[in-house]
């Protein structure tokens, strides 16, 4: 393959500008193209193909063309003088050496090319009784031009008629010089906008307990982020987020938020470079960014521990529960928290991405009351307990729940619980009533409880 100078371009223009042939038309093309859209350039190759479509068929010499693009959105690649790649029978020519020439000019917004098969050996001819694939040329989306897109982008590439000094004609050559009238066809590209991310802000459901006499309890909520990915694709890199979380400042108190341990990971174990907290009377807030210079990323591909939230519960208003029942309450992510108003978002390639917030249940269960037959409040039933009452009957011991130690729910503390307690442990007797869970006296009598640890 060979391209000429200056001088052999003006010849090869005046060759290719010969009479026009009569009967024999020709058509060019170059298949539609569909592109997934990104926020980079978006190379694609557009193959351009000839075919005879009227009058007898014809050897060819050689042809040009000329093509038109949008250049606000995308660009060819390559440099002046313009050599595109040949493919099929184009670049079997001349002994798979290519044609002896071959060159156009890159435009801001197009190309020209022209071809002459072989200067001296005639025999050189391609004929197009199909659709044949010629030349290949390499295009490219700007950088940053399809951001933002809400929706599909199509772009069609034209045929020229004006790009070129003197503007190079789209014709085939035939014969012995014949330019064949030839029609250039359109063709579209398709950018399909890219679904839009989706991220979660998740409270996961929980239990935890509270002291039904005092109402004191705590627990530590998990705060998870999740990136809805389609199946096939994968998570993206992400630099920062921010989120608030609310609670029933009735019933809870935030007083403390850490960052997650996958976080945690970053900036070579020490964490995100900036994690700022708020805690306020009926929520929390967090400002995360990973690193200032954006060398750190983090995708969420699952559900994953971004923040730990520690919270205890008001006293006051749960003091004097009764063992056993529950307290629901709520965790919702939220923006509008805080002096700011913090907002829902993920930071993906600097720009935000709001995130929705999924709520979670708080299930806060009283504990309190006793386990009848644990005596000596170790939290099991075994030996220990009947010697701690003996003790307590007969060498001046003590014990803090009477309502436990009475085995045998007379409403009385004495021997005969010790013998209940024996027979129950060595000779299959029955249990203690309710041992092993803890509840309040289903008998209340004149037997008190002050305090029975194991079950607070």
């Amino acid at each position: 393959m060979r391209s000429c100078n200056y001088s052999l371009l003006m010849l090869c223009a005046l060759f290719l500008s010969g009479s026009m042939a009569s009967g024999q038309t020709f058509e060019i093309s170059s298949p539609d193209q569909t592109h997934a859209a990104g926020s980079g350039a978006i190379p694609f190759t557009a193959t351009f193909s000839i075919e005879q479509v009227t009058g007898a068929l014809e050897d060819t010499k050689g042809f040009s063309f000329a093509y038109r693009h949008d250049d606000t959105l995308m660009e060819v690649l390559g440099a002046n003088p313009y050599v595109p790649a040949t493919v099929g029978e184009l670049a079997a020519v001349n002994s798979n050496e290519g044609p002896d020439f071959i060159q156009g000019e890159v435009f801001l917004d197009g190309f020209t090319i022209g071809v002459i098969y072989a200067f001296v050996d005639q025999s050189q001819v391609i004929t197009f009784e199909v659709p044949k694939p010629m030349i290949e040329v390499e295009y490219a989306t700007l950088p940053g031009a399809l951001s933002g897109a809400s929706g599909d982008v199509v772009s069609t590439i034209i045929p020229a008629s004006d790009l070129g000094t003197p503007p190079t004609s789209t014709v085939v050559v035939i014969g012995a010089g014949t330019s064949a009238a030839t029609t250039a066809l359109p063709f579209s590209i398709t950018f399909l906008a890219a679904p839009p991310l989706t991220f979660v802000v998740e409270c996961a459901d929980q239990s935890a307990n509270f002291n039904a006499a005092s109402g004191d309890g705590n627990f530590t909520a998990s705060i998870l982020i999740d990136q809805d990915v389609i199946p096939g694709d994968t998570a993206v890199d992400t630099q920062g987020f921010s989120f608030g979380i609310g609670h029933d400042s009735a019933v809870l108190s935030a007083m403390g938020v850490d960052y997650g341990a996958a976080l945690g990971s970053l900036e070579g174990g020490q964490g995100p470079e900036y994690f700022q907290v708020g805690i306020y009377n009926d929520g929390i807030t967090v400002g995360c960014i990973y690193d200032f210079q954006g060398a750190s990323s983090y995708s969420f591909g699952s559900p994953t521990e971004a923040a730990t939230v520690d919270y205890e519960t008001q006293a006051g208003a749960l003091a004097g529960s009764t063992p056993g029942s529950s307290v629901v309450t709520v965790l919702t992510p939220m923006a509008g928290l805080g002096p700011g108003g913090v907002t829902l978002v993920m930071v993906v390639d600097g720009q935000s991405v709001i995130m929705s917030g999924q709520s979670g249940s708080v299930t806060l269960t009283a504990t309190g009351g006793f386990d009848r037959g644990d005596c000596n409040d170790d939290g099991g039933f075994n030996i220990g307990d009947p010697i701690t009452l003996l003790d307590a009957l007969f060498l001046g011991g003590n014990v803090n729940c009477d309502n436990a130690c009475d085995a045998n729910d007379d409403e009385n503390k004495d021997i005969a619980d010790g013998v209940y307690m024996l027979s129950a442990l060595f000779i299959s007797g029955p249990m203690p009533p309710g041992t092993g869970t803890c509840a309040p006296d289903p008998t209340p009598g004149t037997l008190s409880c002050v305090i029975f640890n194991s079950c607070s």
